[in-house]
Order: structure tokens, then C-alpha cells, then sequence
């Protein structure tokens, strides 16, 4: 199998049990950092956000600018 550039929670019975734990922190602590870092920061053109349905709810990518 090729080797992907991301780190994944898993699904079933390889879930990831301290995924609620790592959800949490970048909660509670990267988002607040990226946010006071920039504050200006945006999403140019909403039609840009990528979303994905069943599942994966949320958005897959969300272009921003940062300033």
C-alpha cells in the first residue's frame, strides 16, 4: 500500500481511542493559537469549500487567507 501523508483516526475496529482527546486539544488549544495569530484571516470565496456528505460530514478543504 502507498504510504499517505496524513494521520487518520481510523474507522471500526482500528478506531482510535484517543481521538476525542486529540480533537479536543486542537479545540481547546491550536485553533485559539492560529486565531489570535491571525486575526484577519478569511475565506476568500465560500464557493472554494469543499464538503463531503455521508461519511465525512464537514468540509474536506476550506481555502483561507491569512493576514
Amino acid at each position: 500500500r502507498e504510504k499517505k501523508s496524513h494521520q487518520a483516526f481510523g474507522n471500526g475496529p482500528h478506531f482510535c481511542q484517543g481521538s476525542h482527546v486529540a480533537r479536543r486539544a486542537v479545540a481547546a488549544v491550536m485553533l485559539p493559537l492560529l486565531f489570535e495569530k491571525f486575526p484577519n484571516m478569511s475565506i476568500p470565496n465560500l464557493d472554494d469549500v469543499i464538503w463531503r456528505g455521508f461519511g465525512f460530514r464537514g468540509p474536506t478543504q476550506i481555502p483561507i487567507r491569512l493576514q
